[in-house]
């Protein structure tokens, strides 16, 4: 489409090799909408994740909820359950699965908000979106997303390459138990 000469944006393994009928944007809801600091209510308290805090299927933190004054650019509001994936340096494996856990750091519980370079994956229907967990950190797609990228000084893949992603037909059908497995090893980092 269009005129575009960028020479990574033909490489083949921008392909992850599986046939399959069904992509990404199929089975899931990929988020992008922001929200602005003035759209959230007054002194609300509010955990905000940056790209260092996704790493390999989890969230990492070690910072406090802030009060939504506090919050400066533009986030993404997220929902138990979303899986958030970092569209900027792909190579990074900055892939995770939001637990309910995170919403209540606050002592009266908290919203989160990402930064918007994370593209957010929301449950639709009987496909939870945990089960992409695995998926999106194998070889095969971490390979495609990192050939994907385009530009020199913040390299990103975009949200087309991420919604064309191939789903293979075993990720749906095994969705209910991988799934809940990731979600039970986010309950597990909590308790630690």
């Amino acid at each position: 489409r269009g005129w575009i000469l960028a020479p990574e944006r033909y490489d083949p393994r921008r392909q992850v090799e599986i046939t399959s009928k069904l992509q990404l944007q199929d089975v899931v809801d990929i988020v992008t909408k922001n929200v602005a600091k003035r759209t959230l209510l007054h002194d609300e308290s509010v955990l905000v994740l940056d790209t260092t805090h996704a790493y390999e299927g989890l969230v990492l933190f070690r910072h406090k909820p802030v009060s939504s004054n506090e919050i400066g650019s533009a986030k993404r509001l997220l929902q138990p359950g979303d899986v958030i994936i970092s569209r900027l340096r792909p190579y990074l494996r900055q892939v995770a699965f939001l637990d309910e856990g995170l919403f209540e750091v606050g002592l009266r519980g908290n919203l989160v908000v990402a930064s918007t370079e994370f593209y957010v994956l929301r449950t639709r229907g009987d496909f939870e979106a945990a089960a992409l967990v695995p998926y999106l950190l194998s070889v095969p797609v971490q390979s495609a997303l990192a050939a994907a990228q385009e530009g020199g000084h913040h390299p990103r893949f975009n949200k087309e390459t991420l919604s064309q992603l191939p789903i293979p037909h075993w990720l749906t059908t095994e969705a209910g138990v991988i799934g809940p497995e990731v979600k039970k090893i986010a309950l597990n980092l909590r308790r630690d």
